[in-house]
């Protein structure tokens, strides 16, 4: 939502620094980058113990995205959306999301497996020398 529909009361002066970390694509391509620099510096250096390093630097990635949907609309503003009551199609069904709420919670999808994958890094990224 634009900020000249809200009240001044919902805008908090760090919105538009913290609303990129809502951008999947954004921290996914961080994400990526932070891996290979931490691959790249652990094979050029030959000390494969600096890559779990990096790993947890990718949790740090995974977890934000995560929480996406608590700031992606700003500080002051939960994503409503995405936590909302149910309401009814245009079936005249129950439904508990809307499109942005689902547009938003796929960040937790992708932000869980980031965790996942910066865990093992982190956990066992000083043996991925044997095989590189």
């Amino acid at each position: 939502m634009s900020n000249q529909f809200r009240s001044k009361y919902d805008i908090h002066p760090l919105d538009p620094y913290i609303k990129w970390l809502a951008n999947r694509v954004f921290m996914l391509v961080i994400w990526l980058g932070v891996i290979a620099v931490g691959v790249l510096l652990s094979k050029y250096y030959a000390q494969w113990n600096i890559l779990p390093r990096f790993g947890s630097i990718g949790i740090t990635i995974g977890t934000l995205l995560t929480l996406s949907p608590l700031f992606a609309d700003g500080i002051y503003l939960s994503q409503a959306e995405a936590f909302g009551f149910a309401g009814t199609d245009e079936e005249g069904r129950t439904s508990v999301t809307s499109e942005e709420g689902r547009k938003v919670s796929i960040n937790i999808f992708w932000g869980v497996i980031l965790i996942v994958l910066s865990s093992l890094i982190n956990a066992f990224g000083d043996y991925l020398g044997v095989f590189l």
